[in-house]
């Protein structure tokens, strides 16, 4: 059985990742305003991670984001801010810690990232650059982190059937793209093992 921290472990994604790890007999701490958890807030998470301190997690999956439309034009600076503050501080917050307790011990870190990261994304800058930014931290952080026998990992998912999906493409059909319990099967598959997988940028979708 496996310890394993969840970032926005709520809904979507991050809600059927903790049903796999149950169903496979591991144990996951969830990061999530559930238990008033706010990745956004270094704070509430050097508290969180100092609690688990004594028996470090074997995994880290930095899960939650947010996404707030709007092209240049449109998109205020709180929406900004708030959108970098998620997707981008959160996992900055979250793998300091992690790594703060868990170095020399081993451990994985698995950040999720977004296709979006990978182009331009009209309408989305925000949350494109947000996880454009979580995609080259990871990869700069793996080689920090190896000597600390941390492993990273970067998974830049495709389209998910979730309700952050619906915010951005409200017509697509949920059942013509990859579903959460498809991506949550392959996020566990790299807690349990991932060899060979790290320190690069793992696309998964549906073709």
């Amino acid at each position: 059985m496996m310890n394993v921290v969840v970032t926005g472990s709520e809904r979507g994604i991050g809600r059927e990742i903790a049903r796999e790890l149950c169903r496979r007999g591991h144990f996951y701490y969830g990061f999530s305003k559930w238990n008033e958890i706010d990745v956004s807030d270094y704070d509430c998470i050097k508290d969180a991670f100092s609690e688990l301190e004594d028996y470090p997690p074997e995994a880290l999956i930095n899960n939650a984001g947010i996404v707030e439309m709007g092209s240049i034009l449109e998109l205020s600076p709180e929406a900004w801010q708030r959108q970098i503050n998620t997707n981008l501080n959160g996992v900055f917050y979250c793998c300091k810690e992690y790594a703060r307790i868990a170095k020399n011990k081993g451990g994985k870190i698995i950040n999720i990232a977004s296709t979006a990261g990978l182009g331009p994304r009209p309408g989305r800058s925000a949350y494109a650059a947000s996880k454009a930014a979580v995609i080259n931290f990871s990869l700069s952080i793996a080689e920090e982190l190896r000597p600390y026998g941390i492993k990273v990992y970067c998974i830049a998912p495709g389209a998910v059937a979730t309700s952050l999906r619906k915010q951005i493409a409200p017509d697509e059909n949920p059942e013509n793209i990859m579903q959460p319990k498809e991506l949550a099967q392959f996020v566990v598959d790299i807690v349990e093992d991932g060899t060979m997988l790290d320190n690069q940028i793992i696309q998964a979708r549906r073709f």
